[in-house]
């Protein structure tokens, strides 16, 4: 985690553009959570398809803002899942249907975390997360790590915080995290995630009505 800053000054703080705040919670579960949901069945991947995988991922992930394979090549993509830490796995259903991906890291101080989660777009809302978590917790709590921990994001779905407490994970911290706007540094489509405001120039909102180059991301 980084180190916590304890000279904030409280107000609001205007970002130049192209620049998004992204505000994070931290949270943590230190024991199983009895009765979660059946799991879904969880394959790990550990070469995987490097083409395949970034489908998926921005797939699931593009709504949100992932970029991270955007700035991976092949041979960072295939190091990365070289380190037996790294667990990537891909969750099916009964039919061997592919719903969604989860990817942890067990470090060295045996704690693990999540740090990618969720089911492809068009399954959400139908009870395949519980199941998908109920998997992946499954298969992280038999490395017997001391806590299990993430983060959520400003970015996610509003009710992702309920979703985690509903899977046994409790905030601890939290904070906020400045990126440079994937969809202006181009590692991600321009009209990625409409939910999030894309500004690009600065405008006084004074006068005149914004310049072209100010504007919202999706349907105007």
């Amino acid at each position: 985690m980084p180190a916590e800053i304890t000279d904030l000054a409280i107000g609001y703080h205007r970002l130049p553009a192209g620049k998004l705040a992204n505000a994070v919670t931290w949270m943590e579960a230190r024991t199983p959570q009895p009765d979660l949901a059946r799991p879904l069945g969880m394959t790990r991947i550990t070469t995987p398809d490097c083409v395949s995988y970034r489908a998926i991922f921005l797939k699931i992930g593009a709504p949100w803002l992932w970029d991270r394979v955007s700035e991976m090549s092949d041979a960072e993509i295939t190091e990365h899942f070289a380190d037996p830490r790294q667990h990537l796995y891909y969750g099916h259903d009964e039919t061997g249907a592919h719903l969604g991906m989860v990817e942890f890291f067990a470090a060295d101080n045996n704690e693990i975390e999540i740090t990618y989660f969720g089911l492809f777009p068009s399954l959400t809302g139908r009870g395949f997360g519980k199941r998908l978590m109920a998997g992946a917790l499954e298969l992280a709590w038999r490395l017997n790590p001391s806590r299990i921990w993430l983060h959520t994001s400003s970015f996610d779905h509003h009710s992702v915080i309920g979703f985690y407490s509903a899977c046994g994970f409790v905030p601890f911290a939290t904070g906020f995290e400045i990126v440079d706007d994937p969809r202006i540094k181009g590692t991600l489509p321009r009209d990625a995630a409409p939910q999030i405001p894309l500004i690009e120039a600065e405008w006084s909102g004074c006068g005149d009505s914004p310049p072209e180059s100010y504007r919202l991301c999706g349907p105007r």
